[in-house]
């Protein structure tokens, strides 16, 4: 599988140097990237280098050898009937997809596809293994499929590949392992490109960090915090692994991660807890970052039906980084245990094939949204509800701003009564506090392996899927393995905090693995099905001299907003609170003395909130 190319093919400046490691007694430790480079842009390397499509599909590479070995003791605790299930679709109905088209596919045959992918302002960028691809956001191709080889050089796309659009720097990370030929103590390297510019289809910065010999990385996960890029994983050595995002935003080559021991409540399975993901506003610089996982009383005692939090801390000037214990929420019952470790779990039509429930942890993302008083994170994972048919249980998780305390807001187990299971979904919470929720379907008789989405506003009864099922692709046909998309992936585009982008595998005519990319939006309570084109809330900022100027239209009826003018890392520099006048807010800050550069401005109250960037001079 590895993959050799002339190095001046890809190399605009290219740095390997000796790893600077520092460690400390509790068992955390620093090291610097090993090594560098600047890419050319984007487009060029996909025009010089398009992927070609290799015949006849196998499993996808090493991170496969343990990943599925969820080995749980058998059921010993008979769990209460779901008491929090919703049993019917809701019936708000909605317009549909919004943008809905075909994404890329794995040229080189790997599976399962790990689809991953978000919005930007102009663009949509999504990765499969071991390929990527920029769309515009239309569906209109930018470049061309790329094998994940061609930006990062010689690498053996081992993939668990993941995308992120850095908002509030305007950049793109991606993302995978590989394994350090030859593979010795389970070697591996985490390989990290950060776009040099906001144009995803320009030069990146590459990085490659290498853990320690023996810690082995699979299932990587990000999320992004104002103090760096957090990362989970399914490792040999748990931990929690947290990248200088300021530097690798300004293609510094010293940059480096701090690697934090972490827990492993099921030392004999897999386990892959959760960080926080910033999907509105930043937290001030130096707010902890938030680790999650969650237990089942099905998997034997001890365990009960609990979600366990973690404080993880990191301090870039000691190179050093904690992990304590901060909450434990008891939920309502449920059942998320399916096979334990065989992969047979989701039926489909027309084959004894069943497909992986992806059970035993929470979904990739966990997003954060920051409101006046509390803070609010949204999660899910896959619940058996009876004869292997698979529902979504879902959370709003809320932590006083005051106190820092997390609370269960709502949470429910959105599995219809109507034998299709729903599972590897991604959820995600919009600026006006309205929850998307998309997914696979699958059920034993008609339903081939496809895609669906639903969603509730924030006015809606505690713990409901409001809106109608949308079915952006229906399955054509059966998976011929049960290895099954790994993960999916739910953002929100940057430009109105209020559509939602999901990204998924499907299976279309013979058993073709295939993804979709697609967008969709909440209706408001106030107005029934609103029209797409109706234009929502504005905000706007410009300097003038010293003064900056800041208008937002559109607004609700609240009587008061805070107004705050941020840096890029989320530390407050000014605050105001301002009074709306039929849906207008004005107001202005001095800005004497600042520093140019790029800093964001934020309106919020307790159910909305825009943040916008602005240039001072």
């Amino acid at each position: 599988m590895k993959k050799f190319f002339p190095l001046f093919f890809f190399i605009a400046f290219t740095q390997l140097f000796a790893q600077k490691t520092i460690r400390h007694a509790d068992g955390s430790y620093f090291k610097q990237c090993s090594h560098f480079e600047i890419t050319k842009p984007l487009w060029q390397l996909a025009k010089e280098n398009p992927a070609a499509e290799k015949t006849g599909a196998h499993g996808e590479a090493a991170d496969r050898k343990r990943k599925f070995a969820r080995v749980f003791s058998p059921p010993s605790v008979t769990t209460s009937a779901d008491p929090v299930v919703q049993k019917t679709e809701g019936n708000v109905s909605t317009h549909g997809a919004i943008e809905n088209f075909d994404g890329t596919y794995s040229a080189d045959g790997w599976y399962p596809l790990d689809p991953t992918g978000m919005a930007g302002p102009n663009h949509f960028v999504q990765c499969v293994n071991s390929n990527y691809q920029v769309f515009g956001k239309t569906g209109v191709p930018v470049t061309a499929i790329i094998d994940l080889a061609t930006l990062f050089p010689n690498s053996t796309d081992d993939g668990d590949p993941i995308v992120m659009y850095d908002k509030f720097a305007d950049r793109w990370f991606i993302s995978e392992f590989q394994s350090v030929p030859p593979v010795s103590g389970n070697e591996v390297q985490m390989l990290i490109a950060v776009s040099a510019t906001n144009d995803p289809a320009g030069s990146y910065y590459l990085y490659t960090f290498e853990p320690d010999s023996a810690d082995y990385i699979d299932y990587p996960k990000f999320s992004i915090w104002a103090d760096g890029y957090y990362e989970t994983c399914n490792c040999d050595f748990q931990k929690v692994t947290v990248y200088d995002r300021t530097k690798m935003l300004a293609g510094d080559t010293t940059a480096g991660f701090i690697v934090i021991p972490s827990v492993n409540p099921n030392p004999n399975g897999f386990w892959c807890p959760q960080t926080l993901f910033a999907d509105g506003q930043l937290p001030p610089y130096g707010s902890p970052e938030y680790l999650f996982y969650y237990t089942d009383d099905n998997w034997g005692a001890p365990y009960q039906d609990m979600i366990y939090i973690y404080k993880v801390t990191a301090n870039w000037s000691t190179k050093t980084g904690t992990l304590a214990a901060d909450d434990s929420l008891a939920t309502q019952p449920f059942n998320s245990y399916f096979t334990g470790g065989t992969l047979q779990d989701i039926a489909q039509p027309g084959t004894t094939i069943k497909l992986d429930a992806l059970d035993g942890f929470f979904a990739y993302r966990i997003p954060y949204v920051r409101w006046s008083t509390y803070n609010s994170a949204v999660m899910s994972y896959p619940v058996n509800t009876g004869n292997k048919v698979a529902g979504i249980r879902w959370y709003e998780l809320r932590q006083d701003s005051a106190t820092n305390k997390w609370s269960i807001a709502q949470q429910s187990t959105y599995a219809p009564a109507d034998t299709v299971s729903r599972w590897n979904a991604g959820i995600g919470m919009d600026m006006n506090g309205n929850i998307g929720l998309a997914f696979n379907v699958a059920s034993a008789k008609s339903v081939f392996p496809g895609i669906r989405y639903t969603g509730r506003n924030a006015c809606d009864s505690l713990g409901t899927m409001t809106l109608a099922e949308s079915t952006p692709v229906t399955g054509s046909s059966n998976w011929t393995d049960n290895r099954w998309g790994d993960y999916s992936h739910i953002s929100l585009d940057p430009t109105d905090g209020i559509t939602f982008w999901h990204t998924n595998q499907y299976i279309g005519t013979a058993h073709s693995l295939n993804t979709r990319i697609f967008s969709f939006q909440i209706p408001l309570c106030s107005s029934g099905v609103p029209s797409l084109s109706s234009a929502p809330a504005e905000l706007h900022a410009f300097q003038s001299g010293n003064m900056l100027y800041i208008k937002a239209t559109g607004l609700t009826s609240e009587k008061n907003f805070e107004v705050g003018l941020y840096t890029l890392e989320g530390k407050l520099i000014s605050r105001q609170l301002v009074s709306p006048v039929a849906g207008t807010l004005e107001t202005a800050m001095n800005i004497f003395g600042f520093a140019r550069g790029i800093y964001l401005v934020r309106i919020i109250s307790d159910n909305f909130q825009r943040t916008v960037k602005v240039s001072v001079e």
